[in-house]
């Protein structure tokens, strides 16, 4: 017989094999998931999209962030001023990332940047297996899953790394999959989203783009209702998702810095100067070949859904929200990955379904062979991962080359020298780097990358002088400073060096440091070093070929 007749008289289906389980994904066992060809593909994917997350810290950002946690932990409070500048110091200061800043300060106590590094490219890989889990509430075939994957995180190459936005990037995906999750299946499981926003209120101020995303789901959804589109959530899922959009922002709320906190982020996206002068917040140059993935998955995405003609009113509007913010800034690609590349996979999907039916899918090997197989490929992955990204990534030091390329680690080093505190106008993107390693010693830096606590005069002035504007001699005295460090070729170092008022009083490859002719004999400057001792990081920096300099943080 068929099957057997149970006691309602209706005829019982007999214990499907793996095949037919992996042609019906509701009836497949997790074993059978994992080692089909499809789940092999997918595991190993999921695995690899770490390598590209994971890197030595770069964000310029990250000094002070760390600085700013070890001051927080010995005063036992927040800072209300800034203790870095000689500029702006009596400016209020919001720290809207003082618990991320507390955790890379009680990390740091407990393994350096080794802990910091770990812990941040597990969040960024956390971040994308949410992407994953959403797009996957769809599913898709394990190709198109597994190939939008890739597509995504290297379109995202150009903002991935340690930093504190990746906090914000793994929020954000979550909070997209919780919101998907409920509105097509209901339950409790989007409660998570309360505690969660608590928590990220005071890590990052970010959260606002949480907020943002399921203000966006809820409006398009109240207009699919009204609409009778096809593809809405039941109305009493829609209408709970609002309350818990409501209760969100009532919980972002508490936080140190108070309610204040929820306005904050419209500061920095009010503000002119930085749009204009902040590079991560230009639009996208597609002559920069990291950006062009991101071009290709943007247009293909714009393709796949002429050619299906067929999209949920959700997911559309998620997508042009994104591509905007995305076109708009580069920081902003992260959250085109964050919500769009779920969409991208279930378009493509549709249309492999429209081209090419599945085919039925090759017997399946024994389980024991396919799951030694999935065993072995996960350790190799895993294996390589670790002893080429991860490892490397934790291990350098915040005195290595690596560093020192990129921030003026000898010239700090010199600077430390001198035993009285000292005024100095840098590089925008340096000051975090200069502040950390100079504060305790009273230095004081013209500016750092807070750019909300600088204000817009600061950064107009900054930038007058940056681009050697005719009163950029008067801006830097003006404001007091001591000594000038940049880098090394930089317009502004290039006029110094032709000015008969300011003498050169360092130079290293990367960094260059004048001083008032009329004042560097008062300063009583350290003499400039000779580096010449074996296995020094500034040895190592003179004898670098000046091609292979790198001067990303300014």
């Amino acid at each position: 017989m068929a099957g057997d007749v149970t006691s309602t008289g209706s005829v019982a289906a007999p214990n499907p094999t793996p095949q037919q389980r992996l042609a019906d994904g509701t009836r497949q066992s997790m074993i059978d998931r994992l080692t089909s060809p499809g789940g092999l593909f997918l595991s190993a994917v999921l695995l690899a999209t770490a390598f590209p997350l994971t890197s030595p810290i770069r964000d310029p950002d990250f000094w002070w962030h760390l600085r700013s946690g070890q001051l927080i932990l010995d005063n036992g409070g927040l800072l209300h001023t800034d203790p870095f500048t000689y500029t702006v110091s009596t400016h209020a200061w919001t720290m809207h990332e003082w618990l991320t800043e507390v955790l890379f300060a009680a990390l740091y106590r407990w393994n350096g940047l080794a802990a910091i590094v770990a812990l941040l490219s597990v969040v960024s890989w956390v971040g994308m297996l949410f992407v994953f889990l959403r797009a996957r509430l769809d599913r898709p075939g394990p190709f198109v899953l597994g190939g939008g994957m890739v597509l995504a995180v290297i379109a995202g190459y150009p903002i991935w790394g340690p930093r504190a936005q990746m906090l914000t990037f793994a929020f954000a995906c979550l909070t997209l999959f919780l919101a998907e999750r409920h509105l097509r299946r209901g339950g409790r499981l989007a409660l998570l989203l309360l505690p969660m926003f608590l928590v990220w209120g005071n890590l990052h101020s970010g959260f606002l783009i949480g907020l943002g995303f399921i203000a966006v789901i809820a409006a398009a959804e109240a207009v699919a209702h009204l609409l009778h589109l096809e593809g809405r959530a039941p109305a009493q899922r829609v209408r709970s998702l609002a309350l818990l959009l409501v209760g969100s922002l009532v919980v972002c709320a508490i936080n140190l810095n108070g309610p204040s906190i929820i306005l904050y982020p419209f500061g920095t996206l009010g503000s002119a100067a930085q749009q204009s002068l902040i590079l991560e917040w230009h639009s996208p140059d597609f002559h920069d070949w990291s950006l062009r993935i991101f071009g290709v998955m943007l247009l293909s995405l714009v393709a796949l859904i002429v050619a299906n003609r067929s999209i949920r009113l959700r997911d559309a509007a998620l997508v042009v929200v994104t591509v905007a913010l995305s076109l708009q800034s580069v920081r902003h690609i992260a959250l085109f990955v964050a919500a769009s590349t779920p969409v991208w996979i279930n378009q493509a999907d549709i249309l492999v379904n429209r081209l090419h039916a599945r085919r039925r899918p090759a017997p399946l090997p024994p389980v024991g062979i396919r799951l030694v197989s999935w065993l072995l490929l996960c350790a190799a992955v895993l294996a390589v991962y670790v002893g080429s990204r991860l490892l490397p990534s934790m291990r350098t030091r915040e005195d290595s080359l690596l560093y020192a390329q990129d921030f003026p680690v000898c010239a700090v080093r010199w600077l430390a020298a001198d035993p009285r505190p000292l005024r100095i106008f840098n590089q925008y993107g340096e000051g975090g780097y200069v502040a950390y390693r100079l504060s305790a010693h009273g230095d004081r830096v013209y500016i750092f990358g807070d750019a909300a606590l600088m204000g817009d005069a600061l950064l107009h002035s900054y930038g007058d002088v940056e681009s050697v504007t005719p009163r950029w001699d008067s801006l830097i005295r003006g404001a007091g400073s001591d000594i000038v460090l940049f880098d090394t070729n930089a317009p502004l170092s290039n006029v110094m060096l032709h000015a008969s008022d300011w003498v050169e009083v360092y130079q290293d490859p990367h960094s260059i440091a004048f001083a008032p002719r009329d004042r560097v004999a008062r300063l009583q400057l350290p003499p400039q070093p000779s580096w010449t001792a074996a296995n020094d990081t500034c040895t190592a920096l003179v004898r670098t070929p000046p091609s292979q300099l790198n001067q990303a943080p300014g």
